[in-house]
């Protein structure tokens, strides 16, 4: 008991900021960094609950047990203070070896140079064999692979049925439009005056899986590496079209409402006062989770899901920083994070579905009823799944700002999708001008 108390009061003490731990290295005249037991020392750092930093810290030990020429030290942090950090030592030149890195920003760090091209190590170090070649490339920019996925989830709908089906229902969740979405969750609202589609706040990614059914995505690079807007003018103004009318009619709340809820329960669909959810797959066991007294939710394929539409994206990525003086024990222990069965085992499901397929094998059967949902919902659409969408490019973070802004106005009736448009797509090409040649 005494030894479990000063590890989490440990653990307590490293959480009083963006924590930093472990024994600081010196560097030797060679560059590599050691340890005065004169290990290679490497440094990892990554966001994350609590839970997360309890399962992270017990695998960087069994990972230093069982390499033991190397040494970990390790910060971690929540997610605004993680990106604050990084950005700081990115400025200051002093990245971590191994860095837990998110699809929107990877672009931004790796076409700056401060990201590793890792091909080298995947296939070799880094082993990729169960991990689908989809998968692997939603890491990869301009040839370069800047990060390796930990984990891997997909667009999907969560459907109240109980609620649904007091609409007329007929909708065949393995083949339905868009359209019939939206004409269905119209009829919810008709029929029970509750909403019948629920947003999520990160929006984007709705319009992003919208276009993706009509071919396009939101940027294509084009043969110089640099960024263009990829969707059109005229299914820009659909999409806006159709999510204006349902918020006219409250068959949809307004960005306010979505915006305020401070937690998944919060939310109107996890109160059992909206038909549809249209979210990450990963987030159905959150949703069920945080679902008031008697709700519960199916997982389904969103629409037009066989156009190729539909695809895997990864929770997270592993990066190794351009400034690691110790890449091939960096690429070690990203390696150990995504391969080991020990490691995984003491991790588990935190991360979400492992993009292993091997280890997420080998898991399953300690996954809860909902966990093992969402790993068949991965599993079922392997053989329809199109190609993931290029990497978001640099600047990604504020044009996303702008798109949930302008989505704002058309749920408040206060601008029009064409309107909308133009000003998104002007932002776009702004932010690209500011950060490409």
């Amino acid at each position: 008991m005494q030894r479990r108390w000063i590890k989490y009061a440990s653990l307590g003490l490293c959480m009083l900021t963006l924590a930093a731990c472990g024994n600081n290295g010196e560097t030797t005249d060679s560059g590599e960094t050691k340890d005065k037991d004169g290990k290679t020392t490497i440094s990892f750092t990554w966001w994350g609950s609590e839970v997360r930093h309890e399962k992270y810290i017990e695998a960087i030990e069994a990972f230093e047990k069982e390499n033991s020429d190397i040494h970990v030290d390790y910060e971690y942090g929540s997610w605004d203070d993680y990106w604050k950090k990084l950005a700081t030592k990115s400025a200051a030149g002093d990245l971590p070896d191994v860095i837990q890195m998110d699809l929107q920003y990877i672009a931004q760090y790796g076409e700056k140079n401060q990201l590793a091209d890792m091909s080298e190590f995947v296939g070799d170090t880094i082993k990729t064999d169960d991990i689908k070649d989809s998968i692997v490339d939603t890491g990869k920019l301009n040839d370069k692979i800047y990060g390796v996925p930990a984990s891997v989830n997909s667009m999907s709908m969560l459907v109240n049925k109980e609620l649904a089906d007091q609409s007329g229902n007929d909708l065949d969740y393995e083949n339905y439009t868009f359209q019939e979405f939206v004409q269905n969750a119209a009829a919810i609202h008709d029929k029970t005056g509750s909403y019948g589609w629920n947003d999520n706040n990160d929006n984007s990614t709705i319009f992003e899986y919208f276009v993706r059914t009509k071919g396009e995505n939101l940027f294509e690079y084009n043969e110089e590496g640099i960024p263009e807007v990829g969707f059109s003018e005229e299914n820009f103004v659909e999409f806006m079209d159709a999510i204006g009318q349902l918020t006219k009619d409250e068959a949809m709340p307004t960005a306010e409402i979505t915006s305020n809820a401070k937690s998944f329960d919060e939310y109107p669909f996890s109160m059992g006062e909206a038909g549809y959810m249209q979210t990450w797959s990963n987030q159905f066991i959150t949703y069920q989770e945080s679902a008031a007294e008697g709700i519960t939710f199916d997982l389904v394929k969103p629409y037009d899901a066989d156009s190729g539409a539909l695809t895997y994206r990864p929770g997270f990525f592993y990066s190794i920083t351009e400034t690691s003086k110790n890449k091939e024990a960096a690429a070690k222990l990203v390696d150990f994070l995504v391969n080991s069965e020990e490691a995984n085992t003491i991790i588990g499901t935190e991360r979400g579905i492992p993009a292993n397929d091997a280890i997420k094998d080998q898991l399953y059967e300690s996954m809860t009823d909902n966990e093992k949902a969402t790993s068949d919902f991965l599993d079922d659409m392997a053989e329809t799944a199109g190609d993931p969408s290029p990497i978001p490019p640099i600047g990604f973070a504020e044009m996303n700002t702008t798109f949930k802004e302008v989505y704002a106005e058309i749920t408040y009736g206060t601008m029009t999708p064409k309107e909308a448009y133009t000003t998104f797509k002007e932002k776009c090409e702004d932010v690209i001008s500011e950060n490409y040649e």
